[in-house]
């Protein structure tokens, strides 16, 4: 059935999933689901596939009544809000083949030709990979609200009325009735779970640019919504209020540079002093606004962003994690990726050493980079539904096999894999203690190190690297990433993907990227027993060749620091 789903799909010209996240309302009571309904069906004559989420973020839901059959619905266990929502969006469109996927808040108004006009866009930049989405106008009783862009980084402008065309400018629009390619949601990591409800658009947009991504302003569509968090005094609670605040900080800290950081401070000071008591707004509004406001003078950015990343823990902690049997929290998906080439002396021994370790929830990624043995009939012998198997036309190398494999992932934990190692029966169970504490975004394992046959030839290999040591400089000038001893959180590839074209090795740019900005854990006990022989890809090189290695990678670096700690967008 998902194999007839996805060639249906893949037949037509605009291929989307729109999901709706409802709160508090059933599907039928939402204008965003009626009106979509309504332009489905203006648009029934247009060549197209599309589908419907109905994702209730309501605490144990409600009845759905009768469905289109193209409608789903699904009660989240837990409120993840819009994050959690979309990337469950983002997984189903991914198993299914879809190109786009279609966000809506559950009060927005669809104007009736909006899938007819969006369905022509898409057919037109069909070809140009690098339009990301398709954004409509948004307006609130006639002011436009999205899109806009930052002046000098800094101060938001909106695109004028009717604008239609490929921004210039780094493009920012809101979730509600954006419309995102699938691919590109996969390259920049998803929607990030520390951003769940406020300025979950601001950072999508913001990776978007920085992942060299473009958006089609379409102001031809202008879409009606009426944004409750404008009247603050009758449907803005104070712990949302909060929220905003916390998240727009947080953003603006990580994300823009020093101006853009005056000019929040500047409207936070309007709002605290004249804008709450102008409007009557609750007195716990103002204070709220006051504490904030003394967070930005008197707490340095450091600071802030470290207390928004504590007060994000607990959320960050649980989002990732289903309800198991008897209520119980499970541990997150994981995804397994493995780049593979003529590995049919060794890939089936270590792929049994990763299954067993596996839930049936967990996925193997195993990207085949034009082999000309028999790997990939090895591994379609397992029969294993835990197993996706992507080939390359061409060999493209470890890195871009990784990347690819990286990029099909859909765990919240991505473990990295060679064919040819060994995995220690408790590798997985040790590898996720590590992950308990949510400051932690990578973590790595010793190894033993084998030969061949399977015979030991060093207990440790970081004890031959000169012992495990986070960080950058000690990182490039002798390396102990290793890549088969590695697991992350998907949230870092935001920062790590696309791999650059001239850097040598995948793990390496990962651990120092990580080293840059995330927490790295390091287990001493070898997990894995890494295998050295006459076919491994070596790392080595002539002096000359040694020396450009590190000079590329200490440029590229340098360039992804900066582009994060100064901000400019």
């Amino acid at each position: 059935m998902l194999d007839e789903k996805r060639i249906a799909a893949e037949s037509e010209a605009l291929s989307l999933l729109a999901v709706i996240v409802l709160y508090g309302l059933r599907p039928s009571e939402s204008e965003a689901f009626k009106t979509l309904q309504m332009t489905i069906s203006h648009a029934s004559s247009c060549k197209m596939y599309v589908k419907v989420l109905l994702y209730d973020n309501t605490p144990g839901g409600c009845n759905p009544d009768i469905l289109p059959e193209y409608a789903e619905y699904e009660v989240s266990q837990r409120n993840a809000g819009l994050a959690g929502a979309y990337n469950r969006a983002l997984e189903i469109a991914e198993g299914e083949g879809l190109e786009w996927l279609l966000t809506l808040d559950q009060d927005t108004s669809l104007p009736e030709k909006f899938l007819s006009r969006l369905n022509e866009i898409a057919d037109s930049i069909s070809l140009n990979k690098s339009i990301a989405a398709i954004v409509p106008q948004i307006t609130d009783n006639g002011k436009v609200l999205s899109p806009y862009w930052f002046r000098l980084g800094a101060i938001p402008r909106y695109y004028p009325s009717g604008f239609t065309g490929i921004s210039k400018q780094g493009c920012f629009a809101f979730n509600s009735a954006s419309t995102v390619r699938v691919s590109a949601l996969r390259i920049i990591g998803g929607y990030n779970p520390r951003f769940w409800l406020d300025s979950s658009d601001s950072y999508l947009y913001c990776q978007l640019y920085r992942h060299g991504k473009q958006v089609y302003v379409a102001g031809d569509i202008q879409v009606e919504h009426q944004f409750s968090v404008l009247d603050m005094n009758r449907s803005v609670s104070l712990a949302r209020y909060q929220n905003i605040l916390s998240a727009g900080c947080a953003f603006w800290d990580l994300e823009l540079g020093w101006l853009a950081g005056v000019d929040f401070t500047a409207r936070l000071t309007y709002r605290t002093f004249y804008k709450h008591w102008k409007h009557g707004h609750d007195p716990s509004f103002r204070r709220a606004s006051w504490e904030m406001l003394k967070k930005r003078i008197f707490h340095s950015r450091k600071r802030r962003i470290e207390d928004w990343k504590k007060e994000t823990e607990c959320r960050l902690i649980r989002l990732p994690f289903d309800q198991g049997a008897g209520g119980a929290i499970a541990r997150p998906r994981i995804s397994v990726c493995m780049a593979a080439y003529n590995g049919e002396r060794y890939i089936a021994d270590q792929l049994r050493s990763i299954l067993a370790q596996l839930s049936d929830s967990d996925e193997v990624i195993v990207v085949d980079d034009a082999s000309g043995d028999d790997t990939i009939a090895i591994v379609e012998s397992f029969r294993d539904e835990r197993i996706r198997i992507f080939r390359n036309l061409k060999n493209q190398g470890v890195a871009a096999s990784f990347e690819r494999a990286i990029c099909e992932a859909h765990g919240d934990i991505i473990f990295l894999s060679d064919q040819d190692d060994l995995w220690k029966p408790n590798k997985v169970r040790r590898m996720m203690q590590a992950f308990d504490d949510p400051r932690v975004m990578l973590a790595q394992s010793d190894a033993n190190i084998i030969g061949p046959d399977g015979e030991i030839i060093a207990q440790s290999y970081c004890e031959t690297r000169g012992g495990f040591v986070p960080g950058v400089m000690r990182n490039i000038w002798r390396c102990r990433y290793l890549g088969c001893t590695m697991a992350f959180r998907k949230q870092i590839l935001a920062r790590c993907m696309p791999f650059p074209r001239n850097v040598i090795m995948h793990d390496v740019w990962i651990g120092i990227v990580n080293g840059c900005f995330g927490e790295t854990a390091y287990i001493q006990e070898p997990l894995v027993e890494y295998r050295r022989h006459g076919q491994n890809v070596s790392r080595s090189g002539n002096p000359v060749q040694r020396i450009r290695w590190r000079v590329n990678l200490l440029i590229n670096i340098t360039k992804v620091v900066l582009r994060y700690r100064l901000g400019n967008v």
